[in-house]
């Protein structure tokens, strides 16, 4: 089975990344606006996610977004370059890219196990007072404990949509009452 990123789990693997993280947010510096915007190309079985990093001078009237970085991702590998070639050419390359793990949030299990290791980044940020890491991690953190709840929710709404019979008057039988 094929496992694909989401948009929002490639932007939580880019901010979680130190590397990454810190030379996009280097481009972040007062007078100046980041853009990003991702792109995602399907290539035969599997698919390429590219984002462009693009910085616009706020101080200059008509200014035109330069592109400062991209960042490419395919299967579980994560690469930045200073243009689209040389971030391929880093994905491709066993030390210019970084291996992440795809997480399957889609079962509880899948969900707790994301959750754990999550906390377990909160706590390594937090012992090494990276405050602004520590803040994607709770952002994280609260955006997985999030989608446990909905999962939790839907499942119990499952387990009623069983329990219960609807008749023709739209009315709720309960199927737990004994007669």
């Amino acid at each position: 089975m094929w496992q694909y990123f989401g948009p929002m789990q490639l932007d939580n693997l880019i901010e979680q990344d130190n590397t990454i993280s810190k030379e996009i947010q280097g481009l972040n510096v007062t007078g100046a606006k980041i853009t990003k915007e991702m792109i995602i190309v399907p290539i035969e079985n599997t698919l390429l996610y590219v984002v462009p990093i693009y910085q616009t001078s706020l101080n200059e009237t008509n200014s035109v977004p330069v592109l400062k970085k991209v960042v490419v991702a395919s299967g579980n590998k994560i690469a930045l370059g200073d243009d689209l070639t040389k971030a391929i050419r880093n994905l491709l390359s066993p030390t210019g890219s970084v291996s992440v793990d795809v997480e399957d949030n889609s079962t509880i299990e899948g969900l707790l196990e994301s959750i754990i290791k999550a906390n377990n980044n909160l706590t390594e940020s937090n012992e090494a007072n990276n405050w602004e890491q520590m803040g994607r991690d709770i952002k994280a953190l609260q955006a997985l404990v999030k989608q446990l709840e909905e999962i939790k929710k839907e499942e119990n709404n499952n387990i009623i949509d069983q329990n219960n019979i609807i008749d023709t008057n739209n009315t709720v039988i309960d199927n737990n009452i004994n007669v």
